[in-house]
């Protein structure tokens, strides 16, 4: 199947015609941390989670504070392509609250550098084809 054939599957599957193709360039490709107000008003906040793991250790419940506020969030929790958590559709009367547990649990420090911010796990080879993947091994070097 061509790309052609696909557009016109896709097409007839939508009812409509898709728009022409426009240019476009990724110019980045790193989360933007900390909080955000949609145009709708609700609040929105993208927490840094390191190498994408969700679990508590010495001194960071980060698992635990996860599971603290997913109690009382009324909104969603979306996964960024980076493997970081943004905690969406936080109301102006929730912000209190959730600010409140992203503290105590230590959920809020973005005070990482950005070569922290930036990092990633990568699950390396056979799983992943990217030739790239030897940086799996950044997480050893990546200073404290």
């Amino acid at each position: 199947m061509g790309l052609d054939v696909f557009k016109a599957e896709v097409e007839k599957l939508l009812g409509y015609k898709l728009q022409p193709v426009r240019a476009y360039a990724f110019d980045r490709n790193i989360d933007d941390f900390g909080w955000v107000t949609g145009e709708d008003g609700k609040h929105h906040f993208t927490l840094f989670i390191e190498n994408g793991r969700v679990q508590d250790e010495p001194g960071k419940d980060f698992k635990t504070g996860m599971s603290e506020i997913a109690k009382v969030h009324k909104g969603t929790f979306r996964l960024t392509a980076n493997q970081h958590l943004i905690i969406t559709d936080v109301a102006t009367g929730d912000l209190p609250l959730i600010k409140g547990l992203l503290a105590q649990y230590k959920l809020d420090n973005l005070s990482q550098s950005g070569l922290r911010l930036a990092s990633s796990a990568c699950v390396a080879f056979p799983t992943c084809g990217e030739l790239l993947c030897y940086f799996s091994d950044a997480i050893v070097y990546t200073p404290r």
